[in-house]
Formats: C-alpha cells, structure tokens, sequence
C-alpha cells in the first residue's frame, strides 16, 4: 500500500474550516454548515476531487460577483408533479437540497416528479441528494451538464473538447445496508479527479485522454451517448443551456426525476428485494486475485467509517492552498492529528 503524504486531520476540523471559509465570503451560517457537510463526505468517501481541494475555488467565485452564496432559489414554473428552479446563482450544493426535498415532496404528493435546475453553480457530487432521496422513499435519477461551460472532452475521435463530463446519478432505497447510490461522469474520468491526480503527481490512466490529451467520454460512443441526453435534459430542457461556439460560464443544469415506491408497492418489500438480488451479485465466485464485489455506494461507507477514525490526509498542494485562505480571510488553519507528517 502507497503511504499517503500529507498533513492529517480529523474530519470535524476540516468541518470547522470550510464553513469559517464560506462564512467569510458571505455565506449564512446554516448555507456554510450545509456546503461544509457535503465537501466533508466527499473526502471521507474517498472522492478528494470534490472535498476541500475546491474549497479555493468556491470562495474566490463569490468574493469575485460569480456566486451570491445569500440568495434564496425560486420557482419559475409549477404545475405540481412538474417544477423547475432558478438557483439565481446561488452555489450548486445549496440549491440542489431545496431542489432535492421538493422532489421529494412532489413526488409523494403525484407519485412521480420531475425538477429542473438552472443558473447556480457545480454542485459537486450528486450523491448526497440521491441517497437523501433514497432515504425517504424515494427512487431518483439525475442527469446534468454545465450550461454549455466547462467544456472538457472530446467526442470519440474528436481532437478538441466539445461537451463537458455532464454525470448521470441514481438513489434506490435498500434494507439494512448503504443504499443503491450512483453518481458518475459519462466521460472516462471526472474532470475534478484528472486535476486531482495531475497535482498529485500520480499516474494518468492511459485511456482517459486521447491522443491529443483531451479527455475522452466513457466507454466510447456509449458514453457520448449519455453525455449527449444528459446535454439535451439537464441543459435544454432546464434553459440551462448549452454547448455551442461562444464562451460560457459554468452554471449547474439538472434534470431530477423521483419515483414514490410506496405508490407502486411496499417500500419494506421493494427495499427488502433490492437487498436479496443484491446479496446474490455480492456472492458471485471470484476471479484469481480479484477484490470483493461492491454495489454502488458501499465504497462510500466503508471509506467514510475509516476516515472518521483515522482522519484526511491533505496533499501537500492542497495544504498550500488551505495556509492561504486561512491568510486572506484570518481563519485559523485545520488543526494537524498528532503524528501528522506536512
């Protein structure tokens, strides 16, 4: 096992940071306390492309007018089961839970809803609202894209990027064991996780880039496909927008589509089912030296009850950007765990 180089620290500090962060720049404290969770759960699952290494980013976007970190989203069409938001460029992570619990909300009332997402900022990861959802009963799908910015792969045998990573994600509720949680990009790799590794220094897979070091969709036309009505609903659909020749900001476009199982049968009999099939992929004969099979979201568990006792590492790169926030905005810097090396 490679041994992580960085400066450890527990969870609660990397908490107590990112909130003081949002604060400064003009983020109510319960907006600060909401976002922190989310970037927080990010790194104790494993997935440091969006945990605190984006905690720069984020602030500078709003103390330079991209983000308004008080604005209140609002309902620009309602016919019930059918809803969409305006974020009024407000952050992703604090628009997508209001847009989250009125799904879930309009999915109860209906038995099926649809909610679009327009004019705020990446939420980050999806899967924190998808495993909301699942919680409360209820089975969601997300498509997204970024308004026609972040424009970072490439149509298969494309030389130049055209689209962005635009992720698909899903929540289903199961019994007694993490819910059926996924949230990927539709290109080989996320954009946020290519950086992450290239500021590590660590090695690039060798078919996430194409031969003009562009990134490439996953699984070729397969994922361009989903790339493309991921492109078409969660940006044409939500007057997101989308790519095309002129420059564009990235803002958040979502389409969320949430089914109420209980509508359709038990929601104990569903969960218990989705467990049993579960169970029965899980004990699958395995191959010489293969790892044991996972269902989506229990790497997220196991990862996240791990680091809550041991502690985040932050890379070296991360720590520098960390000394100066903590610089710029007079906020004291996340308190090293005893034996952390930086």
């Amino acid at each position: 096992m490679t041994k992580q180089v960085g400066t450890l620290v527990d969870h609660a500090e990397l908490f107590r940071f990112i909130s003081e962060v949002l604060q400064a720049v003009g983020t109510p404290l319960a907006g600060a306390s909401e976002m922190a969770n989310q970037m927080v759960a990010s790194d104790l699952a494993g997935h440091e492309s969006h945990g605190i290494r984006r905690l720069r980013e984020y602030a500078y976007r709003a103390r330079d007018g991209f983000v308004n970190p008080a604005a209140i989203p609002t309902l620009e069409q309602d016919s019930g089961s059918l809803v969409s938001v305006n974020g009024n460029t407000n952050y992703g992570h604090l628009v997508m839970p209001f847009a989250t619990d009125l799904l879930i909300e309009r999915a109860r009332q209906h038995g099926i809803a649809a909610v679009t997402v327009k004019n705020c900022d990446p939420a980050g990861r999806f899967a924190d609202f998808c495993d909301h959802a699942a919680n409360e009963g209820i089975a969601v799908f997300m498509f997204m894209n970024v308004g026609g910015g972040a424009i970072d792969v490439a149509p298969p045998g494309g030389a130049e990027a055209r689209i962005a990573t635009n992720p698909i994600a899903a929540g289903v509720p199961r019994e007694g064991a993490p819910n059926l949680v996924m949230d990927m990009a539709t290109s080989a790799v996320a954009k946020g996780r290519l950086a992450d590794a290239q500021e590590r220094g660590t090695e690039i897979e060798s078919d996430w880039l194409n031969q003009s070091g562009v990134l490439v969709p996953l699984g070729g036309v397969k994922g361009f496909a989903l790339s493309v009505i991921a492109e078409a609903l969660a940006g044409t659909l939500s007057s997101a927008g989308t790519v095309g020749p002129e420059v564009a900001d990235a803002r958040q476009g979502v389409l969320a589509i949430g089914i109420d199982i209980q509508k359709l049968r038990p929601l104990a009999e569903f969960k218990s089912d989705v467990a049993k099939f579960a169970t029965h992929l899980k004990q699958t004969p395995l191959e010489p030296g293969a790892p044991e099979i996972r269902m989506p979201g229990e790497s997220t568990a196991i990862n996240t009850k791990i680091r809550k006792e041991s502690g985040v590492t932050i890379h070296p790169v991360i720590w520098e950007r960390l000394v100066e926030l903590a610089n710029n905005f007079s906020i004291k810097l996340p308190e090293p765990k005893s034996g952390s090396q930086q």
